[in-house]
């Protein structure tokens, strides 16, 4: 893979500085904002909906510190963005990487999505590797303003980086823990993740509001998509709700009550474990009645 530093100048470039009117500065120190009681079902289509694997799969994550960088907008922005970004991996528990660390989490504010997207893929190939010319065209292509993706890999129960096969595309896992069926012997890891916004979505928003956007896209793998109009209020709603109708100003209690949970489950467990254990964090942090582990 490329090096970070390398690609975070070359990125800067693709994404250029927007023109359009840009995000509001932004200067709350507030992470999330009032909760309100939740009901159980709310909790599990939060849950369910936001961690789209099935029930045998794995829920990956970030293993190693988490480092964001952002672009496209003024230097002063772009280091805002990126700090709050920190904060917020910070009070959800997920480990953060020193000042001069690589640039593992990208978010990039482009004038144009599509041509963003397409600059990348010819520039930075690898960072598309894992997807299909078919996947890298629908990305290209979707009318939703913002898109994101990992680039994932593999952990050894021993927390160890797994190797493909030679010549294989395949994992071979070693470790020093016995077999399980109720647990699994690798766990999957994000390596990397990228953010791209149209900057047309971003006009507007505060960098608060745009960095948390990013936070969740990025931390997380998830599609704002998938949201049903039962679940709770989340940051992920801000960008394609109309303008004029009322967005969170920050992080919900909800969104850092899902981070918290996500980072929080066990990391050999199966996703249907996974998804209960977050339920039950959830429930019990924002004051709903605590939901049995299944």
């Amino acid at each position: 893979m490329l090096k970070p530093v390398v690609m975070v100048m070359a990125l800067a470039s693709a994404a250029a500085v927007a023109q359009a009117p840009s995000p509001q500065g932004g200067t709350s120190d507030e992470i999330v904002v009032q909760a309100v009681r939740p009901s159980e079902h709310q909790v599990r289509d939060f849950v369910r909906n936001l961690t789209a694997v099935p029930s045998y799969g794995q829920i990956g994550r970030f293993h190693r510190p988490v480092c964001p960088v952002a672009m496209g907008l003024d230097a002063v922005q772009n280091g805002r963005i990126a700090e709050r970004m920190r904060r917020v991996a910070a009070a959800a528990a997920i480990p953060v990487a020193g000042a001069d660390c690589a640039p593992n989490v990208f978010v990039i504010v482009a004038p144009d999505k599509a041509a963003a997207i397409t600059e990348l893929n010819r520039r930075f190939p690898a960072y598309f590797s894992q997807m299909s010319a078919r996947h890298v065209r629908e990305l290209t292509h979707s009318p939703e303003p913002a898109v994101a993706w990992q680039l994932r890999g593999l952990l050894t129960q021993d927390g160890e980086e797994a190797a493909k096969a030679v010549g294989a595309d395949y994992y071979t896992i070693k470790g020093t823990q016995s077999p399980s069926r109720i647990k699994a012997a690798s766990k999957p890891t994000f390596t990397a993740s990228v953010v791209v916004i149209d900057v047309k979505a971003a006009a507007g928003l505060t960098l608060v509001q745009l960095a948390d956007y990013a936070a969740m896209r990025a931390f997380v793998r998830t599609d704002p998509g998938k949201l049903t109009e039962a679940a709770a209020n989340s940051i992920l709603n801000v960008i394609t709700t109309p303008m004029g109708e009322p967005v969170p100003l920050t992080l919900t209690a909800w969104d850092m009550s899902f981070l918290k949970a996500y980072y929080a489950s066990r990391l050999n467990s199966f996703a249907a474990n996974q998804r209960s254990e977050m339920r039950q964090k959830m429930s019990q942090d924002l004051g709903g009645e605590e939901e049995p582990a299944q």
